[in-house]
């Protein structure tokens, strides 16, 4: 692995899938994923209409709904519904299903066995119960409403203890993310909900779970460093990347700093890599001296010469910054093929102000181009855009005459003229 993740410092089963799980509204939304243990679905149609699809270790859950419902704290109920849920469980050759239907303000409960319909009240509603908290602990589905719930009904206590029984990664990651954005957690609290993320088999879940913790708690030293230690056991690239998006969008303190650029130091790949470098760039709050050590890490950590000119790109108008600048610059430098490295000029020199410290080494960053052409390009772009002066046409003249081609040292020459 780089060595890319000092610049700041470190101070202060089953991959399941369900896209955001918005409020039942859109329009149609099918997610699933697949891999060696199960396939998870979730569909959401036109207005509170909606599918639950779960193969895993033997276990069939299907679930339909239609119309608005909720669940009571346990799950075990239904708090509310206005319309129809039905579930269906297949598992080592055991058919069950349940009914729940709205009978004015009554829900109606019915259950089956082997398509035959359990007559029993007590044994169908304790059949319909296993099976209402089963949907609930494996979907993840009203984990919003349903974290709420028991809030009032327990506190984080009983939140807590709830997430550890959940049956599957999405369903924890789901709501992790509901009870981070509901309430304050204490250290010991975090640990518990860390302990569970790091059990998860699903990059997906983990990065949903480690995101809202890092997005809406107040974090000591210790809990993060639990949560990056849960975070490093991430496998995939845009998983940690989306961690790095979400930090990118807060302010941009020395701890969220130094908790991005260890997680850029886990990233293998040079495309998330810039990509996540882009996000913290573009925010409009980081500190000059933390966007040039962010181009510093750029540098560092990019092998690519596109990727790493499009990070230097992302810099914007922060480049005409002195110390911006001259790590744009080192950055430019770090460009070995001509082209990449012609065009990362260009751009930087459209952005530098009159009075900005960076022109001369901008100059000699084109003039080391390797490749005529690109250097006579990059030489004419710095001509039309660098102040008119005699040291910067000096400057400008002795890298055009650092041209080896006859032809193309004449048309730089002209362009000075």
């Amino acid at each position: 692995m780089r060595s890319h993740l000092t610049a700041f410092g470190v101070g202060a089963g089953l991959s399941l899938f369900a896209a955001g799980l918005v409020a039942l509204v859109a329009p149609k939304i099918a997610d699933s994923v697949s891999d060696k243990d199960g396939v998870h679905v979730v569909n959401f149609g036109r207005g509170d209409n909606g599918s639950f699809h779960l193969k895993e270790n033997g276990l069939n859950l299907s679930v339909d709904w239609k119309g608005k419902f909720d669940f009571a704290a346990d799950g075990r109920s239904l708090s509310s519904l206005r319309g129809k849920v039905e579930i269906v469980s297949a598992e080592k050759g055991d058919k069950r299903k349940a009914v729940f239907e709205s009978r004015g303000e009554a829900v109606e409960v019915r259950a089956y066995r082997d398509e035959k319909e359990i007559g029993s009240a007590d044994e169908a509603e304790a059949q319909a119960a296993d099976l209402l908290q089963l949907f609930a602990r494996s979907s993840g589905v009203k984990a919003d409403q349903r974290v709420a719930a028991m809030m009032a009904d327990g506190g984080k206590t009983q939140v807590i203890a709830e997430i550890g029984a959940l049956k599957s990664a999405h369903a924890v990651g789901a709501y992790i993310e509901a009870l981070s954005r509901t309430a304050p957690l204490a250290a010991d609290e975090i640990s518990l909900l860390v302990g569970r993320v790091e059990a998860l088999d699903s990059d997906y879940s983990k990065r949903t779970a480690i995101s809202s913790l890092l997005h809406s708690q107040e974090l000591d030293d210790q809990s993060v460093s639990e949560i990056l230690s849960a975070a490093e056991s991430i496998e995939g690239d845009h998983e940690l990347r989306l961690i790095i998006d979400d930090l990118a969008e807060k302010d941009l303190s020395a701890q969220t700093l130094s908790i991005a650029t260890r997680l850029i130091a886990e990233i293998e790949g040079d495309h998330e890599i810039r990509l996540a470098l882009s996000s913290l760039l573009e925010n409009e709050g980081i500190a000059d001296a933390d966007a040039a050590k962010i181009l510093d890490i750029a540098a560092d950590a990019i092998d690519g010469d596109y990727e790493l000119r499009l990070a230097v790109e992302a810099a914007g108008d922060k480049v005409d910054n002195d110390l911006v600048g001259a790590a744009a610059v080192r950055a430019i430098s770090a460009i070995e093929g001509a082209h990449d490295r012609r065009l990362a000029v260009e751009d930087m020199a459209d952005r530098l102000s009159e009075g900005a410290s960076s022109w001369i080494a901008l100059i000699n960053a084109a003039a080391a181009i390797d490749g005529d052409y690109e250097r006579r390009l990059a030489i004419e772009a710095l001509a039309s855009s660098a102040p008119e002066t005699a040291t910067y046409r000096a400057a400008l003249k002795k890298a055009a005459e650092s041209i080896a081609s006859d032809h193309e040292r004449r048309l730089a020459l002209e362009a000075l003229d």
